[in-house]
């Protein structure tokens, strides 16, 4: 017998590991999955009251003012990727002692960047307004929201890399509801678009108050010990990252911005009719990455394959996109009534292309995720192209609503072949490299 050879038992060892595995990916899948949903259907609910309050014109001048504030976190959101991968690797090692100090750098520094965000939104306040049309002190706001967004993320993340899913799972729950019942208690006093700003602002607070308990009550045992962080690797990781955050949250938030700035109040409300019903689909198939990240870093980190896990979330993705599709195109108007009321209707031819461009978006985003877990960094100059290209062709051009959702298609179905084509490439590459 030649000694390399493996013995039965271990083959079938290895199988038996192989389906646990998967088992347990298809229940963290499932968590998360419900979870999202939770989260994404307490947000639609605030849209739909707050939009049924508002009307349409003040109600485009919100959806404009959220997501400036998600544009607004940007220099700082590439981290939560990285953080989320330094985590998963931790876990892999047993390190608890090096988790419960990359916590507590993460909370020390992102409580410092939310009070920048603070700083910055009162000095930049009079040109924000004027741009977007909006009152002076709604900048304010926004800087507030933009910062503590910034840091339930940060504090997601590290949920997310310690496969604390059920932790993850309920800081989603925890958000939604605090986010329904502000929006409703404020607007029903009478404070408007006040009222709209703070009750978003209320879900990621009790969010990130709820991972922060959770997070030092696992860890309070554990000697911290000072995370020594190689600059040169998390430089290289993060321009990836930086990368994916930037690209989605312009392609997702900047064309509202742009509309707002553009288009008649009226016209900015039905856009963001438009863009909230599509956003169902980049929101539903948020879990992918979620999920997606850890697990290709944890097999990538202990030199196994991760094309299989790659496989079976594109596999999800793909059934969640084409259902999504589907009831858009036969129940589109149905979706609009219920998420913000007969009064945008006009809307609806713009629900399916507009719901096309998020599922693409999506699928951008599960690619770059897959990237950065297995060091695949390539896409991150044809992404950030395509993201510049697509604003840029925006701005320029835009004398319908249509023409806006059609440039927004066309500029994510671009930005998603160039991300798979670059990991490709970049596969094979390494592959050669290997043989040599």
């Amino acid at each position: 017998m030649n000694g390399s050879v493996s013995p039965p038992g271990t083959f079938v060892l290895r199988r038996g590991l192989e389906r646990l595995r998967a088992s347990a990916m298809l229940k963290q899948s499932l968590l998360v999955f419900a979870a999202s949903m939770a989260l994404n259907l307490c947000g639609f609910i605030a849209h739909a009251v707050a939009s049924r309050q508002l009307g349409v014109s003040a109600y485009g001048g919100l959806y404009a003012l959220i997501n400036a504030a998600l544009i607004a976190a940007l220099p700082g959101a590439f981290v939560a990727p990285v953080v989320a991968q330094l985590a998963a690797e931790f876990r892999a090692l047993h390190d608890d002692g090096h988790l419960r100090g990359l916590i507590r750098s993460v909370a020390d520094d992102f409580t410092r960047l939310g009070l920048v965000y603070m700083v910055v939104a009162a000095f930049a306040a009079i040109p924000f307004a004027q741009f977007l049309h909006v009152p002076l002190w709604s900048a304010q706001f926004v800087g507030l929201l933009a910062g503590i967004t910034l840091f339930a993320g940060a504090l997601r993340a590290l949920a997310q890399g310690t496969q604390d899913f059920a932790g993850y799972a309920l800081s989603n729950l925890t958000e939604g509801v605090a986010k329904v019942c502000g929006i409703g208690a404020l607007i029903a006093v009478g404070l408007k678009l006040g009222g709209g700003i703070i009750g978003f602002f209320l879900g990621p607070l009790c969010a990130a108050i709820y991972l922060g308990v959770r997070l030092r009550r696992r860890y309070a045992v554990v000697e911290s010990r000072s995370v020594r962080y190689d600059w040169r690797r998390l430089l290289n990781a993060g321009a990836g990252a930086a990368a994916v955050s930037i690209s989605v949250a312009l392609m997702g938030s900047a064309d509202v911005v742009l509309v707002k700035h553009f288009f008649d109040p009226q016209d900015a409300g039905l856009y963001a009719a438009a863009s909230l019903g599509g956003k169902m689909l980049l929101y539903v198939a948020g879990f992918i990455p979620t999920v997606l990240l850890p697990q290709a870093a944890d097999r990538h980190a202990r030199g196994a394959q991760t094309h299989e896990v790659l496989i079976g979330s594109l596999a999800m993705f793909a059934i969640v996109a084409s259902c999504g599709l589907f009831v858009f195109r036969y129940f589109g108007i149905d979706v609009l009534h219920a998420l913000v009321g007969h009064a945008f209707d006009a809307a609806a031819p713009l629900l399916v292309s507009y719901g096309s461009a998020m599922v693409l978006l999506a699928l951008t985003n599960a690619l770059t995720y897959y990237g950065i877990a297995t060091h695949r960094l390539a896409f991150t100059a044809p992404l950030l192209t395509c993201t510049v290209g697509t604003l840029a062709a925006i701005a320029l051009i835009h004398p319908t609503l249509g023409t806006v959702v059609e440039i927004l298609v066309v500029g994510n179905a671009v930005a998603a072949l160039a991300v798979a084509v670059s990991l490709t490439l970049q596969r094979n590459t390494s592959a050669r490299r290997s043989t040599v």
